[in-house]
């Protein structure tokens, strides 16, 4: 007998996170297995429970590279680099994650699980951060709560702008004739530049 087909985590995933989207968190897992095309106990596992895989659908179960790069890296002379490499990352999360969960929190049948929203777990890691950057010299005193809600906030800005802005539909498009979008990595350049003047040590 042959042995049937093997599938991968991404492609449960994609399922999963099809159907969450669709119903809220209540989807059910026998609809996910169906659109998947195993059973679903094949689900379970692969994912010890429904709500790990509601977290692996939208994205946020993992813990970003920049996230650990916040908490536990020093800060060096070359910050501006690590500031920039820092934001690119952050940039690419909320464009892939973000969309997703004002999308589930959109949901009647959704809640969330309890869990400290990105948003505000990086403004506090960015704030720690940029104050280990300060006692070291690399940057100028100032209010490094603001600095990061002032970063964090703009990166979470244009990701939802970004994602709105891709799904305008088109009878409405022409409201926009001049709006330009920006390249993430230009967007990073010129929030930092901009930033810089205030927080750039003396």
């Amino acid at each position: 007998m042959p042995r049937p087909p093997k599938i991968t985590n991404e492609e449960i995933l994609a399922a999963a996170r099809q159907v969450f989207l669709e119903q809220g968190e209540g989807g059910s897992t026998l609809e996910i297995a169906e659109k998947a095309g195993i059973s679903e106990a094949s689900i379970f596992k692969r994912f010890i429970t429904k709500q790990a895989l509601f977290l692996a659908a939208i994205g946020i179960s993992k813990t970003p590279q920049y996230v650990k790069l916040l908490a536990s890296q020093t800060p060096t002379a070359e910050i501006r680099s690590e500031l920039t490499d820092i934001c690119t990352q952050m940039v690419g999360f909320y464009q892939e994650v973000m969309p997703r969960v004002m999308m589930m929190m959109t949901q009647t049948k959704s809640s969330l699980p309890p869990m400290v929203p990105p948003p505000l777990r990086d403004t506090q890691l960015f704030t720690e951060y940029l104050d280990r950057a300060i006692a070291a010299g690399f940057l100028k005193p100032c209010d490094s709560m603001t600095v990061a809600h002032t970063i964090v906030g703009a990166i979470q800005n244009y990701a939802m702008t970004s994602a709105i802005a891709n799904k305008i539909p088109l009878p409405f498009a022409f409201i926009l004739p001049k709006v330009k979008s920006i390249e993430p990595d230009i967007f990073i350049h010129n929030l930092l530049e901009t930033l810089w003047i205030g927080i750039a040590p003396d």
